[in-house]
C-alpha cells in the first residue's frame, strides 16, 4: 500500500537530507542517547547480582524475562501517549495536553495493579513453571510482590519522557534517563545490597524509580504550564477546535 497507492518510494536526495539532518538529528540524538542509559543502569545491576552468587543472578535473569511481558501495556504506552500530546499541543490545546499525560499516568497506575495482582496469584505457578528454590524462588516473590508494584513509578518515567520528547525538550527526557540509571542505581543497588543481600539490589534498583519518577512528573507538568504562558491559544485555534479538529 504505501508503494503502490501513496508512491511513498522516492529517488534518495542527498541535499534535501542534509537540509532535514539537524531537525532529525534534534530529536533523534537525546532520544537514542536516552535509550543507551538503560543497559548501562542494567550493566551495573546484573554486576551487583553476581556478587551473591549465580542462582542469584538466574532469578534476576528469570524477572528480566516476566516483566517486559508483564508490562508489555506500559511500554507500548510511552509511545501511544506521545502523539496524542503532540498532536494537542501543536494546536495549542495545552488543557488537553496536560489531560493526555495526566490520563496516561492513571492508565499505567491501573494497569499495574492489575498486572501487579496477577503476578501475585501466579507467583507459586511460576516458580513451578522456572523451577526457582532458593534465592531465585526469593527474588521472584518480591518481583510478583511489591517490586511489581513499584514498576508505576518506571511508567511514569516512560510517560513523562514522551511528553518531553513532543514538547520539545528531548534532552530533558535524556537528563531524567541518565539520571535513573546513575544515581538512580548505583547508590541504592549498592546500600540495597549491603542490607538486604540479592533482593536488596532489586528493591535498590525499584526504589531509585520512585525519586526519578518524581522528578520526570514535576518536570513534565512545569515544561507543560511554561508552554502554555509562551503559547496561548489563538482565535484560529479554538475555531478549528469547534469544528473537531485537533481532538484525540
Amino acid at each position: 500500500p504505501l508503494l503502490h497507492r501513496h508512491q511513498a518510494l522516492a529517488r534518495f536526495d542527498l541535499a534535501g537530507f542534509r537540509a532535514r539532518l539537524p531537525a532529525l538529528v534534534a530529536i533523534a540524538g537525546p532520544a537514542m542517547l536516552t535509550n543507551v542509559a538503560t543497559p548501562v543502569g542494567n550493566g551495573f545491576v546484573t554486576r551487583a547480582m553476581a556478587e551473591h552468587g549465580e542462582a542469584a543472578v538466574a532469578g534476576m535473569a528469570i524477572v528480566s524475562r516476566l516483566a517486559p511481558m508483564s508490562f508489555a501495556v506500559v511500554f507500548a504506552l510511552s509511545g501511544a501517549i506521545g502523539p496524542i500530546i503532540g498532536q494537542n499541543f501543536g494546536a495549542r490545546q495545552h488543557d488537553r495536553v496536560q489531560q493526555a499525560f495526566l490520563e496516561g499516568l492513571r492508565f499505567a497506575g491501573g494497569y499495574v495493579l492489575l498486572a501487579s495482582l496477577l503476578l501475585y496469584l501466579l507467583r507459586d505457578p511460576l516458580a513451578v513453571l522456572f523451577e526457582a528454590d532458593g534465592v531465585m524462588r526469593e527474588l521472584l516473590f518480591w518481583f510478583c510482590g511489591p517490586l511489581a508494584l513499584l514498576f508505576f513509578f518506571n511508567a511514569a518515567i516512560f510517560v513523562a519522557n514522551a511528553a518531553f520528547n513532543n514538547l520539545g525538550r528531548p534532552l530533558y527526557s535524556t537528563w531524567v534517563n541518565w539520571g535513573r540509571n546513575t544515581l538512580g542505581t548505583i547508590p541504592f543497588v549498592l546500600v540495597g545490597s549491603t542490607l538486604m543481600g540479592a533482593p536488596g539490589v532489586l528493591v535498590g534498583q525499584a526504589l531509585g524509580g520512585v525519586l526519578f519518577a518524581a522528578i520526570g512528573v514535576f518536570g513534565a507538568l512545569r515544561v507543560m504550564a511554561r508552554q502554555r504562558e509562551l503559547r496561548p491559544p489563538t482565535p484560529v485555534d479554538l475555531e478549528a477546535l469547534g469544528k473537531g479538529g485537533a481532538r484525540s
